[in-house]
């Protein structure tokens, strides 16, 4: 245990601007270590769209209409891209953080309002379809905010097969029962928030704690295409008093005998995706066809991807896999058609990846 947990002491203290190189643990748990089969860079890296730069990018999501959405945080904006990388428009919204698209070609972003003198956490929609797709006019609708909670925020966002999408929110007063800041939301389609009774979501899930159903401070959540799974979702958490900082949930209806409640799909350690100490700040969380999970970790400047079982899968990389050219303080991830999506926010561009196997 002592060895185990000088390793992942090494690897914080490396994450945090020193090379770190996964091959030089040849005892790290579940064979973390450098494989044949790679990512590498794809094409050149974006770093400006419409003639402005970057500036922290937090967020970016392939949208269910094949076009690439940016939430450009220092720079107020929700910028447009085709898969090329070609600049198609963008829209303000003050300081977005996350954002998603639902099946009718909605954008969902979590953002803030500036508000009699003070600035809130809020949820936006940019209705794209209703404009022909024209992000420039499209309607942005002002879909939640809270005036009496002014230190709330909405950290991630993500849509559900229906069309319904859950929230994640944070706060820093969470001694209510009925109403803690760390809180996740459940919107219909038509926006309306679901009564918490109703959906269900809090009342086994801790707001505070360091456990395995704890959301404290979370940073992300991901929902899944697969209509076996259409319920669940993985939230993300930086809480760096928290054990288990990626966990997928799954929901039980119940029984007679026994309340419905939110149950952890994988136990605590038994995979490395619930190996206590395992993530430093994994920041956002995105899925592939095949359910593989991808998370990206700011405080370890890595990528790690899991499959369908938890298990840490080779093609992980972070700054011992990427030479000079190595993230900074990542915080958004997306996958679409073999290629890896990453907002290198420190570095202030979009980088791309692909398996060295899927390049022709």
């Amino acid at each position: 245990m002592k060895k185990f947990l000088w390793i992942i002491t090494t690897l914080v203290l490396l994450g945090c601007g020193k090379e770190l190189d996964l091959s030089q643990f040849s005892d790290i748990p579940r064979n973390i270590s450098i494989s044949d089969t790679v990512y590498v860079k794809e094409g050149d890296d974006w770093k400006t769209a419409g003639g402005i730069s970057f500036n922290q990018p937090e967020d970016i999501c392939i949208g269910h209409d094949g076009f690439v959405y940016i939430a450009d945080t220092g720079n107020d904006r929700i910028v447009m891209l085709d898969l090329a990388g070609n600049y198609i428009g963008e829209k303000f919204i003050m300081h977005p953080v996350a954002i998603a698209q639902d099946r009718r070609f909605n954008l969902i972003i979590a953002g803030e309002l500036a508000k009699e003198n003070y600035r809130f956490g809020a949820i936006y929609k940019i209705k794209l379809f209703e404009a022909g797709h024209n992000i420039n006019i499209a309607k942005v609708d002002t879909i939640y905010w809270e005036r009496e909670k002014p230190n709330r925020r909405f950290t991630g966002v993500a849509e559900l097969i229906d069309n319904s999408y859950y929230v994640c929110r944070i706060g820093p007063d969470n001694q209510s029962l009925f109403d803690p800041d760390n809180l996740i939301l459940h919107f219909s389609k038509n926006d309306s928030l679901y009564p918490y009774e109703y959906i269900d979501l809090t009342p086994n899930l801790e707001p505070t704690g360091s456990g395995i159903r704890s959301i404290n401070q979370m940073s992300a959540i991901a929902t899944f295409s697969d209509r076996r799974r259409a319920t669940d979702f993985i939230v993300a958490q930086i809480d760096p008093g928290a054990n288990f900082k990626v966990k997928w949930f799954k929901y039980n209806p119940g029984s007679e005998v026994t309340p419905p409640n939110w149950e952890a799909y994988f136990k605590p350690n038994a995979t490395d995706l619930t190996t206590q100490g395992f993530f430093v700040s994994p920041e956002d969380i995105t899925l592939d066809t095949r359910n593989n999970i991808y998370v990206i970790d700011a405080g370890l400047d890595s990528l790690m991807k899991f499959d369908v079982r938890g298990k840490l899968l080779k093609e992980s990389f972070g700054p011992g896999k990427l030479g000079d050219d190595k993230l900074k303080n990542p915080k958004g991830v997306a996958w679409f058609d073999r290629i890896l999506y990453i907002a290198d926010t420190g570095n202030n561009r979009i980088v791309r990846f692909k398996l060295s196997t899927d390049i022709r």
